[in-house]
């Protein structure tokens, strides 16, 4: 078990380094706003993906899950999308991660809120 912890701790980690250093070059050079987008995505998804390795580990033991990383994947995810909206694709993958967080974070009316305006730009978009 210890293992697989760490295993997602180190990708954790890995992310938040390569988010600090492009959001540190950000300002000096903007055509790397397309690879904070993934970055940010990437960070986001190593918390989540270490909320649901532990989650189904810990219920065996008994132990709580993590919930903090579910609320900093859906703060990353939120700075992001309030942030660019101008990306759609980037915009419905960070929305469909964020529906993710919130139902594992029984938050089902947030989920919900955020997923109408889409499916109605969608049905615009495509008729």
């Amino acid at each position: 078990i210890l293992i697989g912890i760490k295993k997602y701790q180190v990708a954790i980690d890995f992310n938040r380094r390569n988010y600090e250093k492009l959001s540190l070059n950000m300002t000096d050079y903007p055509e790397l706003k397309v690879l904070c987008f993934a970055t940010v995505r990437n960070y986001a998804t190593s918390y989540f993906k270490a909320f649901m390795a532990f989650s189904s580990q810990n219920s065996d033991v008994g132990n709580v899950p993590p919930y903090h990383y579910l609320e900093e994947a859906e703060r990353l995810i939120r700075d992001q999308l309030r942030k660019n909206d101008d990306n759609f694709m980037f915009h419905v993958q960070n929305t469909e991660l964020l529906c993710q967080i919130f139902m594992y974070q029984k938050k089902y009316t947030e989920a919900k809120n955020i997923l109408s305006p889409c499916l109605q730009k969608l049905q615009r978009v495509y008729g």
